[in-house]
């Protein structure tokens, strides 16, 4: 795989995880991180007694209403909606400006994203008017099967545990993150998913071994952001998240054109 293509693909998602803002595809995602999972983990993964605390502790926030849903199915529909999109056009490719940012939107709800793998940024989004927002400010997707030597289930060990470890333990390793709006400070949620089943776009198996374009499952766990509608006009939204264990320092900003 090209230095290209790894960085591409280690979008939240970290993969995975930052899909999250830059993408989880935390996410990464979503998450494109320079987050490569094969050596973060040992080949048989055992959470540490503290991940296992902090995915309850994930999983209870999850509960949270926002919109009529639970903030874990928003973050289910955010993560179907991300990956169902073709990397090349996707609001989470690293070359992404914003001209992509309206694609399979739909409902009340607009998911938010911005270009993975990159540590600054600015994104022009314009966005109808009484859309309220959601995105991460940095969330971690890990999708199952994966091949080795990604991590792998141990004998005896459930596939919500293995899952709930791996994204709960990065997770837990984000020193800062702030987001705020025209220079107000938004309110994060920790909050995960259960297992859940998606279909990535095909292309993104050129991308990442593990997305292979058929039916597979995932689970996700991040600190979201949930922002009511604003106003018409233009406005500022800018996002700050630091990792140190993986030297992840993000600044990105989306100019937000709210149209009538």
């Amino acid at each position: 795989m090209s230095d290209q293509h790894a960085s591409s693909a280690q979008v939240l998602s970290a993969h995975r995880f930052w899909w999250l803002a830059p993408l989880a595809l935390a996410t990464c995602h979503v998450a494109m991180a320079d987050v490569p999972r094969a050596n973060a983990r040992a080949a048989n993964f055992q959470p540490s007694a503290q991940s296992a605390q902090s995915a309850a502790r994930s999983a209870e926030g999850a509960r949270e209403t926002w919109q009529g849903k639970m903030l874990s199915d928003l973050i289910i529909d955010n993560q179907r909606w991300m990956f169902s999109i073709p990397l090349d056009v996707n609001p989470a490719n690293p070359a992404e400006t914003g001209a992509n940012c309206g694609i399979n939107q739909q409902g009340p709800v607009w998911n938010l994203v911005g270009p993975g793998g990159v540590s600054t940024f600015t994104v022009n989004c314009s966005i109808p008017a009484g859309k309220s927002i959601f995105m991460p400010a940095m969330g971690y997707f890990y999708e199952f099967p994966c091949p080795a030597p990604y991590p792998q289930l141990t004998p005896g060990q459930s596939l919500e545990a293995f899952l709930r470890g791996m994204t709960a333990e990065f997770i837990d390793g984000i020193s800062f993150a702030s987001i705020t709006l025209d220079g107000k400070p938004v309110k994060l949620r920790r909050a995960s998913t259960g297992i859940f089943p998606f279909t990535g776009a095909k292309d993104w198996v050129n991308y990442d071994a593990c997305i292979t374009g058929a039916p597979q499952v995932a689970q996700t766990d991040g600190l979201w952001a949930l922002i009511d509608p604003p106003s018409v006009g233009r406005h500022t939204l800018n996002l700050k998240v630091q990792h140190p264990t993986y030297g992840i320092n993000v600044d990105g900003t989306w100019i937000l054109n709210i149209t009538r």
